[in-house]
Parts: structure tokens; C-alpha cells; sequence
């Protein structure tokens, strides 16, 4: 049977489904005294290069002058983090939180961040970079 015919008999909602993964943060497990599990979710390409694009400062001359990795790692989080939605209404106004940056910046530490963004990162398809990383080590 070739490729074609078994794409031609995959269903069309399956393969459109995003890859989810529950991940839980320790550190507020403990505050509340039970399991705080998000759920993260991988997002498309296209709002992947968006973030990517939001995080990069240009100069004049049109090269890169910065990239915000803190900055790419929260609008991951945003919209990989789809239990709780960072979005929500309620939640925002309860922490006080006019963005969804804000709330973000406010419920998680740096490193927490940085692992929730690694979790979507791998769910939409691309490898983590601490592999990438000692991959290059290696060479």
C-alpha cells in the first residue's frame, strides 16, 4: 500500500488534532496542596513563527539586534497553556493582570516559564534544544 493510500484512509480530524501533554508545577502543587497540572498543547506553525517574529528586535538596517527569549518563551506559554487558558477573563482580573504577559509572569518563575515553553516546543514538533545543544557538543 503506498503513502497516499494510507493518508487516504486516515480520518481528516485525527491528523488535524493538536498533540496535549498535562505537565505539573511543583512549586505551586505545594502551595495549594494538591496537584497543579496545566494542560500544554501544541500550536501551529504559522502562530509559532508569529512569536518567533514578536520576540526578534531589528535595526535599521533590517538585521537582528536582540532576540527576547524571555519574551518568545512567555507567548509560547500563552498559547500552548491551554487548561488554565492564561486568557481568561476571571483570571486575569483576579491576579490583577491587565495582559495575559502579566499573568503568565506572575503564576510562574523563569524556569517554570522555560519548561512550559520546552513542553509546547516539543509537542509542535520540534526537538528540545538542550538535545540540540549536546548534539553539537558531541561533533
Amino acid at each position: 500500500m503506498s503513502l497516499i493510500d494510507k493518508l487516504l484512509q486516515m480520518d481528516n480530524k485525527t491528523i488535524m488534532e493538536m498533540p496535549k501533554r498535562e505537565v505539573e508545577v511543583p512549586r505551586l502543587t505545594q502551595m495549594i496542596g494538591e496537584p497543579f497540572k496545566v494542560v500544554c498543547q501544541a500550536i501551529d506553525g504559522e502562530r509559532y513563527a508569529d512569536i518567533q517574529k514578536a520576540s526578534i528586535d531589528l535595526n535599521k538596517k533590517g538585521g537582528v539586534r536582540n532576540i527576547n527569549l524571555f519574551d518568545m518563551q512567555v507567548l509560547t506559554v500563552i498559547d500552548g497553556v491551554v487548561e488554565p487558558s492564561l486568557k481568561d477573563k476571571k483570571l486575569l482580573q483576579h491576579f490583577d493582570c491587565i495582559t495575559p504577559k502579566e499573568l503568565v509572569k506572575k503564576l510562574f518563575l523563569a524556569g517554570e516559564i522555560a519548561e512550559l515553553s520546552n513542553v509546547v516546543t516539543e509537542l509542535s514538533g520540534y526537538d528540545k534544544i538542550e538535545e540540540d545543544e549536546e548534539e553539537v557538543k558531541k561533533q
